[in-house]
C-alpha cells in the first residue's frame, strides 16, 4: 500500500483480533518510527514494545480504554525525552511533544500499510504507565498505541471513508489566515 492509500484508509481500531503480528511487520512498523525526522535530528523519543500479557494487563489498568490494551497483541508506548530537545516552537512551547507525535503518526501509517490496525490513546494516567514500565524522571509517555489485526466487528477502523472530514476550504488558506 502506498503512503496516500495508508493515509486515506487509516481509522482508529476499536477491536483487535487475537492473531499475532509477524515479526517482520513489527520490525517495519518500528523502523518507520525510528526514521522519523526531528528537530536538529535529536530524535527525542523512546518506544517500549509491550508483548507480555501480564505487563499489558497492568498497563491496561492505567488507561481509560484498557480493554484495547489488553486485547491487542502488541502495545507500543511512545515516550518523549525532555533533555534530548531544548528547541522551542515559536519561542513558547517545547518541540519534543511535536516530534514524538510525528513519530507516532509514522508508526501508525506504517502499521496501516502493513495491513495492521492501531489506535493512538492519550487517555491514560501518566503515573500508572510510568510505574508499570519503570520510567525514570524527565521521560513522559505521550501515547499508548495498541497494534494488531482488526477484528471483524471493528466497525470504522478500515473503512477508508472521508465522511465527517472538513472540506479543503475549511482548513486551507493561501498567503494569509483568511477564514
Amino acid at each position: 500500500m502506498d503512503l496516500l492509500e495508508a493515509i486515506r484508509s487509516y481509522r482508529p481500531c476499536r477491536a483487535f483480533a487475537s492473531r499475532p503480528i509477524p515479526p517482520e511487520k513489527l520490525k517495519t512498523v518500528l523502523g518507520a518510527a525510528r526514521l522519523t525526522p526531528s528537530q536538529n535530528n535529536l530524535q527525542p523519543w523512546r518506544f517500549v514494545v509491550v508483548q507480555d500479557d501480564e505487563v499489558k494487563r497492568k498497563l491496561a489498568q492505567g488507561c481509560l480504554r484498557g480493554r484495547l490494551v489488553g486485547e491487542a497483541p502488541i502495545v507500543v508506548v511512545a515516550f518523549s525525552v525532555e533533555e534530548d530537545l531544548p528547541v522551542t516552537v515559536g519561542g513558547y512551547i517545547s518541540a519534543y511533544p511535536l516530534d514524538v507525535a510525528v513519530a507516532i503518526s509514522h508508526l501508525q501509517l506504517a502499521a496501516t500499510a502493513e495491513g495492521l490496525a492501531s489506535i493512538w490513546m492519550v487517555d491514560f494516567h501518566e503515573d500508572k504507565v510510568r510505574a508499570v514500565l519503570g520510567v525514570p524522571d524527565g521521560i513522559h509517555p505521550l501515547g499508548v498505541i495498541p497494534i494488531g489485526f482488526a477484528a471483524e466487528a471493528n466497525g470504522d477502523a478500515r473503512s477508508g471513508s472521508n465522511e465527517g472530514r472538513k472540506s479543503p476550504d475549511e482548513i486551507i488558506s493561501y498567503n494569509s489566515y483568511a477564514w
